[in-house]
């Protein structure tokens, strides 16, 4: 039996990524949301009220989850709260962003790493927004493009980190996708992403790396 979590899983790319890691029945699921209400009741899934903003939140989480060992942790929720088409930085917004796609993450993750089992896998779903070597640069979303910056950024130092411990941990790029971030013209569906997420997980890759449709990117 494998253990994992997914963040952010009550819609989008986390419930197509749920969706998919349920076909395997030897598969035991703990998702998240805001809310802690879910579409799903399955017996091998259950969600989890989580607020990555809130480090109460977060404490409650990890104290829900037990002593249970963990193989995957899939770091997918985040937020973007700007619009589109907004060059300009507002600092409240630039701090909720940050608590939520930053600090919010890094903190899950730090108080669930005595808990991951040897050969474990960290999936951080980051954006090519967040890279240095997005083709398409502009000003825009300034708040979004710098959190997730800053997450490849802990992807590289924790892959380093627990190289002994051989433990993985991927950055995952995954493009436009139809989400209610993406909008609905986007060229892929969460159901691409969580395949993309499943082939990373199924597979033995390079730690360290950020990664988009199977290949790994320039950062």
């Amino acid at each position: 039996m494998k253990y994992g979590i997914v963040t952010g899983s009550s819609r989008g790319i986390g419930l197509a990524t749920v969706k998919l890691l349920l076909d395997n029945e030897n598969c035991q699921i703990i998702g998240s949301s805001t809310a802690g209400n879910h579409v799903l009741n399955l017996s091998n899934f259950k969600c989890l009220k989580l607020d990555l903003s809130d480090s109460h939140s977060i404490a409650e989480f990890v104290e829900k989850i037990g002593n249970i060992k963990i193989d995957f942790l899939i770091n997918n929720a985040g937020v973007l709260l700007e619009k589109w088409n907004t060059s300009e930085i507002k600092m409240e917004q630039l701090k909720k962003t940050f608590d939520v796609n930053v600090f919010g993450t890094i903190e899950l993750t730090e108080k669930l790493l005595s808990l991951f089992t040897p050969n474990a896998h960290i999936i951080n779903i980051t954006s090519d927004w967040g890279s240095f070597s997005e083709q398409n640069f502009d000003a825009f979303q300034p708040h979004y493009k710098m959190s997730k910056t800053a997450l490849n950024m802990y992807t590289k130092l924790l892959a380093k980190r627990l190289e002994e411990k051989q433990i993985k941990v991927s950055a995952l790029d995954p493009g436009w996708t139809q989400t209610d971030m993406g909008g609905k013209i986007a060229p892929r569906l969460p159901q691409d992403v969580a395949v993309d997420i499943l082939n990373l997980l199924n597979n033995d890759v390079e730690s360290g790396q950020f990664w988009h449709k199977d290949k790994i990117r320039e950062w």
